[in-house]
């Protein structure tokens, strides 16, 4: 049965290999690839909404979105793969951070663009992450994640063969596994794509002094706040080998652009000015944080109120501002908060989240069910908001509805306190025994 098992999949294996060829724009050289164009695009659009609202929206500027935009297209035209859909966008995230989804969709966040000086600093973030849609580093991950679970399935199907205890256990540790290396990139990966970032900013007419200066910034904030670059260096391991071979790449390049005025800092400037303006708001948001981690929702609340009058429009500050005053037990003024911040982004999940979860709390049964829905819409079928849905029809006398949705919150999560309330709830009403 083994040797049958091992056949099936070296015939699967040479299958895929057969199908699965590509010629990667940038080396020239036939690879083994599983991801067409066409797949990596669709995956990139279908993703793109999806991590942008896990990185807290987006930065609501227009003006510094258009910038990001504009200077992003101007790095990918020259790229190895200038007819990708790329987009470019700033997530309002305030750890510093930027990622590069299948088929070109980019983001950096507001913590990263805060940090940074002039536009070749930018650039220089954007390009490097377009170094790594060129360079198809995306297919490469999909191919090992896709021939890892097809190998798992071998070992999980030998194990049970044989009598083995184990193989579920096998096949979720492998699984597991896949998808942590699709969430990493390699130092070989990485010093492709900073080959290539450099390169594009020279094509660019960028100042390629901007790429070393971004990496001494990371290096340096690094150390400062290493919590801030967590996501960063998890993803994007900076090394001192990558920094050398960035400053010695440098000095290959002839002195036409090494001048401060193809940094361009002006421009950076005028962009950035509302960036910079509520910077300081924001500053106090996550200070508030902190305080709200330790529980002292009294303290975040006071911190939250001078961030508000400091940037009235930001969203997420009302956000945090609605939690922090629910923590500390002001909930009249937390369903103000809440309302405030679904009013200034209707399509912020976590606006549209917060507040139907303390309008539940503070009786507003409908209107939390309507917040909830918009949240719903934004991303779809997350257990908390299911859960929450449930407990408002349970709160209304809707039973049946409760009940649908305490089911649907248990085929996701099986432990902790939501699904041991679903599972009592169920068997208490009878649907379960």
């Amino acid at each position: 049965m083994e040797k049958e098992v091992s056949r099936k999949v070296f015939l699967w294996v040479l299958a895929l290999a057969l199908m699965g060829c590509a010629v990667n724009p940038v080396t020239q050289q036939s690879q083994f690839s599983l991801m067409s164009p066409q797949q990596e695009v669709a995956m990139g659009q279908k993703l793109y909404p999806l991590y942008t609202q896990m990185s807290y929206g987006l930065f609501q500027d227009p003006v510094l979105q258009d910038y990001v935009q504009t200077v992003g297209k101007r790095l990918a035209a020259v790229s190895h793969r200038p007819n990708m859909p790329y987009e470019f966008n700033v997530v309002n995230a305030s750890e510093m951070n930027a990622y590069a989804l299948p088929g070109g969709k980019i983001s950096i966040s507001r913590g990263m663009v805060t940090k940074l000086r002039n536009e070749a600093q930018l650039a220089a973030v954007l390009a490097h992450e377009i170094g790594h849609v060129s360079a198809m580093h995306h297919a490469t991950f999909y191919t090992r994640q896709t021939v890892a679970g097809l190998l798992t399935g071998l070992g999980a199907s030998v194990l049970q063969a044989s009598g083995t205890a184990g193989g579920d256990l096998l096949a979720q540790m492998g699984v597991l596994a896949a998808n942590l290396v699709l969430m990493k990139y390699s130092r070989d990966q990485e010093r492709q794509a900073d080959e290539l970032g450099m390169d594009y900013m020279v094509r660019a007419q960028y100042n390629p002094a901007g790429f070393v200066q971004t990496m001494a910034m990371l290096q340096e904030e690094g150390k400062r706040q290493p919590s801030l670059l967590e996501s960063f260096f998890s993803s994007h391991p900076l090394t001192i080998e990558r920094i050398m071979a960035s400053n010695q790449r440098l000095e290959q390049y002839g002195p036409d652009l090494r001048t401060p005025e193809a940094l361009r800092q002006a421009p950076f400037e005028e962009h950035t000015h509302y960036l910079r303006q509520v910077a300081p708001a924001y500053a106090l948001m996550d200070e508030a944080k902190e305080n709200l981690n330790k529980g002292n929702g009294v303290r975040a609340a006071s911190l939250l109120a001078q961030a508000t009058a400091q940037a009235p429009k930001e969203a997420l500050i009302w956000v945090y501002r609605a939690m922090a005053e629910k923590t500390a037990g002001n909930g009249r003024e937390a369903v103000s908060s809440a309302r405030r911040a679904a009013e200034l982004y209707p399509t912020l999940y976590h606006a549209r989240y917060v507040a139907g979860v303390i309008l539940f709390h503070e009786g507003h049964h409908r209107e939390s069910l309507e917040q909830l829905t918009e949240a719903n819409k934004i991303v779809a079928d997350q257990p908390s908001v299911i859960f929450y849905m449930g407990r408002n029809w349970e709160a209304m006398g809707q039973r049946d509805r409760a009940a649908r949705a305490y089911y649907a919150v248990l085929k996701r999560v099986q432990k902790g306190p939501m699904a041991q309330y679903c599972y009592q709830r169920l068997v208490a009403w009878g649907y379960l025994r």
